[in-house]
């Protein structure tokens, strides 16, 4: 169950910290555009910093393991059923 739940979890956390990272970013740059005209360096700078805070944020963040459990392993029968609309489409004739 360990075995299972190790990388689960650390998937889960880049998933977030990828989210929270381009959240962060994006919310810096409409900002700063407000305010400032618009520049690559500043740019790095404000993606750079997003990075960091995300960084500092996911750290802390608790993924709840039987939920994860639970939502992957549907997850992974669903990717594995195929709906049959896909394999052969209908073809209406009037």
């Amino acid at each position: 169950m360990k075995d299972k739940l190790k990388p689960l979890i650390k998937e889960a956390k880049k998933a977030a910290h990828k989210a929270m990272q381009q959240a962060i970013a994006t919310q810096l740059k409409d900002i700063t555009t407000k305010y400032t005209a618009p520049s690559k360096r500043l740019d790095k700078k404000v993606a750079k910093e997003a990075k960091k805070l995300a960084k500092k944020f996911t750290k802390d963040i608790k993924i709840d393991r039987e939920n994860l459990l639970k939502n992957n392993t549907v997850e992974k029968a669903q990717g594995l059923v195929k709906p049959a609309a896909a394999k052969s489409p209908e073809k209406v004739t009037a």
